[in-house]
């Protein structure tokens, strides 16, 4: 595990040196650069496979004259490179990225489909003077890139580019738009203008000033249905689920687990217990008043006799968020970035590697958003929401509220619903002149991708949805960049493209039924967990922001919004932002995850626009603001 950047075009050492610096967190083992004629590469490295200085990186191969920089794990490296001595080659290092320096040379992008692991990747080939830059099936891993006049920049994080020159920090209002509407920008785009990120599956090449890119792999829901009893398949499963998690131990440091207490992290736990010759260490943070399941994960640990680890925690939030924003180089309001962040920095005590259940949800329709759009009948019955269109109560009220609105419109509706903020919500809380620089609305072409679905089963394209969009682009960011800001290597064995590929063509009835997802899944973990863990149940781990906005939060909250930044910035109307706030606080509606995103955003604009110190806390940052 790794962090990379490089360029071709204008570049010199000390660029490669100051990418380095800002990348060090990835990789706080070694680092180094490489500098060719019009080209450069570096890396930092996090040592797991071969902790020799031979598995170093930049890795260069002489006979060819390329060069490699790697970020991730590639499970089967031993056998490529079995395959790869045969065919003559020769390795000075037990490392998997000498195994993609020589893969590369054999097999050229061909690679890419023999590869299993999670991956972002550049090679220089010296000979035909190209660059290529590849990345994972599922996205767990980043890369990001812009293309400048006489070349291209990239980098593992965002903070990475603008060491480049020729590089401006400059916010894209339309991506800001789509923050607010989906908590999370959907990629390609970032926030910033100009800077893309490689998406899943896709490879860019770039020669002689020209740029080419193309995919490897998508995922698809049109495959033949598996035949086979329902005894049969849960077999399979159980035995595939066996394969891609005994693949993902493959270190030369101890490998732990996250575990939630729920059923995906403790179903990987209690699998890799089974392959690993010494108890598994396992990691859960909790919070007071909101996401504590540390009974539950105590009650794994004990069943499958791990080390357990565990921490309460109650920060102050405001000393956490910007140095969290820092890390993440974009806005996110997903809540479960702090104990990701917690989690994370709890398990680095112990050991570099952990596995996590993230993944188990998006195949085995596990989000509530989709069990709702999916169960609930459509009947005939006049359109209707709230005067605002997102204001919903808490209570009875509240709850007739959204169900009234949910039989009387679509499955994707429904979906829409829960997934996005509405265009009418947004435009009341912009300001005019910035709602008059909405170009579209970003919740049609969410629309437009769950139409457009490579589907045989309609509900699946709630699935493909979730897989090529939310999951990247949220779950998957947010935990690359929380462990990685620890040095932790996080690896999803649920994800394996091997595994995903067979369980997309399970039928959906094996996956979804009774109104429940994860039929099957809970079927092979009922052989591993106790039945209180199989139980269905979601919580994992999050923070209880809409209470905290209640105490000593809502008053910094309101602060910011108060603050004379928070009015020149000129996105977010502040009497709407503190009418938000008191709606919330009189508990009679529940926006605690609406405010959050503007606290999110506000701040991500003082660190990244305003250049404040993400040292700072957010309640310093009001302070020397001088919040009116």
């Amino acid at each position: 595990m790794c962090g990379v950047g490089g360029y071709v075009g204008t570049g010199s050492e000390q660029l490669l040196d100051e990418m380095t610096k800002l990348l060090a967190h990835r990789g706080p083992d070694a680092g180094g650069t490489w500098v060719g004629h019009g080209v450069g590469l570096a890396a930092t490295r996090l040592a797991i496979l071969d902790l020799s200085p031979a598995g170093n990186q930049p890795m260069g191969d002489a006979s060819r004259g390329a060069h490699v920089v790697f970020n991730g794990e590639i499970y089967n490296f031993e056998e490529l490179r079995s395959e790869l001595t045969s065919a003559g080659y020769v390795f000075h290092s037990r490392s998997d990225t000498e195994v993609l320096l020589h893969g590369y040379r054999h097999w050229g992008k061909s690679l890419l489909p023999r590869l299993r692991g999670m991956f972002a990747f550049a090679i220089w080939d010296e000979q035909s003077r190209q660059l290529l830059l590849a990345r994972d099936r599922i996205g767990i891993k980043p890369l990001f890139y812009v293309e400048l006049p006489d070349g291209l920049v990239f980098a593992s994080e965002i903070k990475a580019l603008f060491a480049h020159p020729g590089v401006a920090v400059e916010m894209d209002p339309s991506a800001v738009d789509a923050y607010v509407a989906l908590g999370h920008v959907p990629k390609p785009a970032t926030i910033f203008r100009g800077v893309q990120a490689l998406r899943p599956g896709q490879w860019l090449g770039w020669r002689a000033g020209r740029v080419e890119m193309g995919s490897y792999w998508a995922a698809d829901c049109r495959q033949p249905v598996l035949e086979g009893s329902e005894e049969e398949l849960t077999e399979e499963l159980d035995a595939r689920l066996n394969d891609a998690i005994r693949s993902h131990l493959v270190a030369d440091v101890p490998v732990g687990a996250f575990l939630s207490g729920g059923v995906d992290s403790s179903l990987v736990a209690a699998i890799a217990r089974r392959h690993m010759d010494v108890p598994i260490s396992t990691f859960t943070i909790g919070f007071t008043g909101g996401g504590d399941e540390r009974t539950y994960a105590r009650e794994v640990a004990a069943h499958i006799g791990s080390e357990h680890h565990e921490r309460l925690a109650e920060p102050a939030l405001e000393a956490q968020l910007p140095r969290l924003i820092w890390h993440l180089d974009e806005p996110l309001f997903d809540n479960s970035v702090l104990p990701t962040h917690l989690v994370s920095q709890l398990a680095r005590e112990r050991v570099k590697v952990v596995l996590t259940g993230d993944g188990g949800d998006e195949p085995f329709f596990g989000y509530d958003w989709t069990r709702w759009a999916l169960t609930l009948p459509s009947l005939p019955l006049p359109g209707w929401s709230p005067g605002w269109g997102w204001a919903y109560r808490t209570g009875p009220l509240g709850r007739m509220q959204r169900l009234y609105f949910d039989v009387s419109h679509h499955a994707e509706d429904r979906y829409l619903r829960r997934m996005t903020a509405s265009l009418a919500f947004r435009r009341w809380l912009y300001t005019p002149e910035y709602g008059e620089r909405i170009e579209r609305d970003v919740v049609d072409d969410l629309r437009a991708r769950l139409d457009s679905a490579p589907v045989s089963d309609p509900r699946d394209a709630f699935v493909h949805a979730d897989l090529t969009g939310f999951l990247p682009d949220d779950i998957l960011f947010k935990v690359d960049r929380m462990s990685m800001a620890h040095g932790l290597e996080v690896r999803v064995p649920l994800l394996d493209h091997r595994l995903l590929e067979w369980v997309l063509r399970l039928p959906v009835d094996l996956r979804f039924r009774g109104g429940r997802g994860k039929y099957l899944l809970r079927r092979v973990a009922a052989r591993y967990l106790p039945a209180a863990i199989v139980k269905p149940r979601k919580q994992g781990f999050t923070v209880p922001v809409g209470r905290w906005l209640y105490g000593e939060l809502g008053d910094l909250v309101r602060a910011m919004f108060s603050s004379k930044e928070f009015a020149a910035r000129g996105i977010i109307r502040p009497d709407r932002a503190l009418q938000l706030l008191d709606m919330h606080r009189s508990g009679q509606y529940e926006l605690g995850h609406r405010i959050w995103s503007l606290v999110v955003l506000e701040t991500w604009c003082r660190i990244r626009l305003d250049g404040q110190s993400h040292a700072q806390s957010l309640r310093a940052m009001l302070a020397e603001g001088g919040s009116s």
